[in-house]
Formats: structure tokens, sequence, C-alpha cells
């Protein structure tokens, strides 16, 4: 077992390509540097939507649109959105993060041109392997069990159960694997923050800088020029320079590897305060971190920035608690607001109201070991609950 555990789990950059969109969702330009042989149907020339070129005489009633259209509506209120897609068309699965770029100070009569940023990136090999070892695995304890072998006593055994030992060693492979797998994830999200920050954020910056240039020595050639329409101009392209930095750090929080979670949590809350002033905000963080897992922390971090975001964007909450605590090796975060709440019960509501980011909340939580609990009752706000056992957290060091 401990040899599946260690096995490469597929490619190391899985195939990529990343998509600008216009409000109409037809495709505007195309960045396939990462997109081998893959995606040969995304095309800026034919100014298509991206539904009617990723899935060309598909007549929409399909995963893809259905996961789309959830997106697409839930960026009226968020400023990003990341999701998985196993479609049955082309036989992969996909992850696909879509992110709204910054409005642009133009005219009043000028027209307000939204645009959005797409990446699709296969992860159908890395997951297919992934899934290939846990059938294995669950292959064989139904043999075990089905069988009902005799249990061997082994030699200074002292409990002598080799079926609960196999039953053990297969939920450690699944929570390692599991592990693997948002390790994967939080690696990818790095590179990709990386490569915005270091890369497209310094470029436009440069065109910042050579376009502010221009416009100076335009203005001393031209003294008589009225040049307040080119320095709008430079006040929108530091606003995108900003806007980028932002979903850099939003992938990636820097604060969290530079300074650990207890400074990242502090930073964050005193953050939501700050863009929220009508909500009375408490919070609240006691924690040992030292021996806290990383993936851990980042799981944590994460399920706050999500719970923080939901609130700001969808409670119409007055006050919002948020307690991270740890004792006797456990870890417990806690996030509750008196907001609008919503009927569970209700499930056509519940996944209108849910969206995508509870199920995104669910699966890093319990990918890493923990349990996930959501609360939420009408005119009575909302409790998300995420806990990590002390036995699980010492299996992860």
């Amino acid at each position: 077992m401990a040899d599946l555990i260690s096995q490469d789990l597929g490619p190391k950059r899985p195939y990529q390509i990343v998509v600008l969109l216009d409000a109409q969702q037809r495709v505007l330009s195309v960045n396939r540097s990462l997109a081998g042989t893959n995606f040969e149907s995304l095309s800026a020339s034919s100014q298509q939507p991206i539904h009617s070129q990723f899935h060309p005489g598909c007549a929409g009633r399909c995963r893809f649109v259905e996961m789309w259209d959830k997106a697409w509506m839930s960026l009226k209120s968020r400023d990003s959105i990341e999701w998985e897609l196993e479609d049955a068309e082309l036989e992969k699965l996909f992850r696909l993060n879509l992110s709204r770029t910054p409005e642009l100070n133009i005219g009043e009569n000028e027209r307000r041109e939204r645009q959005l940023l797409l990446t699709i990136t296969d992860i159908t090999k890395y997951r297919r392997e992934y899934e290939s070892l846990i059938e294995q695995q669950q292959a064989l304890i139904r043999l075990l069990m089905a069988q009902q072998l005799e249990m061997v006593v082994e030699p200074f055994d002292d409990d002598g159960d080799t079926g609960n030992r196999l039953m053990a060693d297969y939920a450690r492979t699944e929570r390692s694997l599991n592990r693997q797998l948002v390790q994967a994830q939080e690696s990818e999200r790095k590179r990709i923050a990386s490569e915005l920050h270091d890369g497209i954020a310094q470029s436009i910056g440069v065109v910042k800088y050579r376009i502010e240039d221009a416009i100076a020595r335009f203005a001393n050639d031209n003294p008589d020029l009225d040049l307040t329409v080119l320095e709008g101009t430079i006040d929108d392209v530091k606003s995108l320079v900003d806007e980028v930095r932002r979903i850099s750090r939003n992938l990636s929080p820097s604060i969290l590897e530079d300074f650990g979670l207890h400074v990242a949590m502090e930073w964050l809350c005193k953050d939501f305060k700050a863009q929220n002033r009508d909500l009375d905000v408490s919070c609240s963080v006691s924690i040992d971190e030292a021996e806290m897992p990383e993936l851990v922390k980042v799981a944590i971090y994460r399920v706050a920035q999500e719970a923080s975001q939901n609130i700001a964007k969808h409670s119409a909450a007055t006050r919002v608690q948020m307690r991270l605590e740890s004792a006797d090796g456990n870890v417990k975060l806690v996030i509750v607001d008196n907001g609008a709440g919503f009927d569970v019960a209700d499930q056509r509501a519940f996944d209108a109201k849910r969206g995508l980011g509870i199920s995104s909340m669910r699966e890093r939580v319990e990918a890493t070991g923990g349990k996930f609990e959501l609360k939420a009752t009408p005119k009575k706000g909302v409790e998300v609950r995420a806990f990590w056992a002390a036995e699980i957290l010492d299996s992860m060091q």
C-alpha cells in the first residue's frame, strides 16, 4: 500500500488554455501556450460563444451548459468562480475558473463592455489514475469481507485483527490520495498566481509606464491640447494591474505561506471588516499551528475566505462571528451570521442559494480528513462548521 500512496498520479502540468470572453460569452482571445494538442476547437477567429466552440453541434442541453449558466450567474455577485466538469461528450474531466476583469473608467456615453477570463485545465489523466487506485483498494476490501477470511494472528501483534488493520490501511491510503489531490490543486493555483503577478501584471505595468512617458512627451510638444482622456487611460491600466494582482492574491495568498495561519486569519478578518463597514464582525483566533499540517491551514483559510465572500454577497447579515480554535489536538472553525439564511430541506432553493461555493468548501475540508457541516434557517442566518480530529492531524505529519 505504501507503493500505491507514493505512486505518481499524472502529469505535473496538465493541459490548460486561457480564454478571454465578452458579455455575449464569445471568444475574443485564446492563449494556448500550455494546451498542447488539446482544445483545438477553441479559436478567437470565429467570434462564437464558448459553448458552441467547446461542444460543436450540441443542442445546449448538456452538463457544460448547466454548470456554465450557474457560474455565469454567480459572477453577478462575486469576482471569480471555480468548478469541475466531467464532460460526457468529450469524455474528459476539466477544471474551469471564470473571473471578471475590472470595469474601466470610460465616459458616460461609451458602452461598458464586460469581459471575463476563463481558464480550462484538463485533469482527466490525473483524476482517472486517482480513481483507479481507490477502486483497487475498495475491491480488495470487498474481496476480503466477502470471503470472510480467518483472522491471522501474527507474532507480536497485540490485537491480531488483520481485517481491522487492512481497513485502517485503506483509510490512510484514501486520505493520502485526497491530500495529494489538494496539494496538486494548490501547486497549480500557486503557479498560475505567480504567472499572473510576475508575468501579466509586470507586462501591463511596463505598458503603463510607456504610455505615461509618451503622454508626457506629447504634452510637452503640444501644451495646448487637452489630454484628460489619455490620463484617464492611465488610471484604467493601473486598475487593471491592481485587479490582476488581486486575483493573484486570491489564488495563492502569500501571507499564509510567509506568516502562518494565525496572521493570515487575522488579516482576512481585518480586511473583511474594512470591506463591509455595516457589518458587526467578531473574530477570534486561538490556535497552536506549530504541528498543524500545511494543507489543513490552506483548507481553513480557503473556507473562511469563501464563507466571508458568501456573507458579504448574499446574507444581508448585520452580525458575523468567526472562531478558529484548537484544543486537545483538535481544530475547529465556526463561522456564523444572522442573515437571511435559507431552507436546506428545500433542495431547489438550497441549490440556488448554495451556488458552487459551499461544495468547494465541503470538498476541501473532507479532502484533508475533516468534517464539514452547514446549518441554515430562513431569516435566522447560516452556520458553517469545519472540524479536524487530533488523530487525523497526527496521521498527516
